[in-house]
């Protein structure tokens, strides 16, 4: 295996495990959220939620897994680029994880998270804001780095 195989390698199995995450986020974890939030339990998720956040041991492949797939798959398509063997699918996967960024910290929801999820903001609004974000926008992202993951994968096809 060359230096190019193993980088496509890693690029892919580093997208797929992003999407794959941000999948589960989207059929499971996301819609947990919603219920929680929906359901009245705000005061209980305030209390405890950001306390656990806090509380685990740093995950630092899986805190920046979104960080990582797209900057190694930035970086394959830089390898593609000076080796001459750039393609449209590699360079498509790539703008799909860009989008990604794009749409999810362009919205706001990043720092709507970060403000529900680690400071325990549970105001009205911002639970507002969070439902009626989190469903859609983590079933778009869930679709973009899934595309990219099939992207990768089909170039070696």
């Amino acid at each position: 295996m060359g230096f190019v195989e193993l980088a496509w390698f890693v690029a892919v199995l580093s997208t797929g495990v992003a999407a794959g995450a941000m999948a589960g986020h989207a059929f499971l974890l996301g819609r947990f959220f919603n219920w929680v939030f929906e359901s009245g339990r705000t005061e209980v998720f305030r209390q405890n939620y950001p306390a656990f956040m806090q509380a685990r041991k740093p995950q630092l492949f899986f805190d920046n897994l979104f960080t990582v797939a797209l900057l190694v798959t930035t970086a394959y398509n830089v390898l593609l680029f000076f080796t001459n063997r750039i393609c449209t699918l590699s360079v498509v996967a790539a703008g799909l994880q860009w989008l990604f960024v794009v749409v999810f910290m362009g919205t706001g929801f990043a720092a709507l998270e970060r403000e529900l999820f680690t400071k325990g903001n549970t105001s009205p609004e911002r639970v507002k804001r969070f439902l009626s974000l989190n469903t859609p926008l983590i079933a778009l992202s869930a679709l973009l780095l899934l595309g990219s993951f099939t992207c990768l994968v089909l170039m070696r096809a």
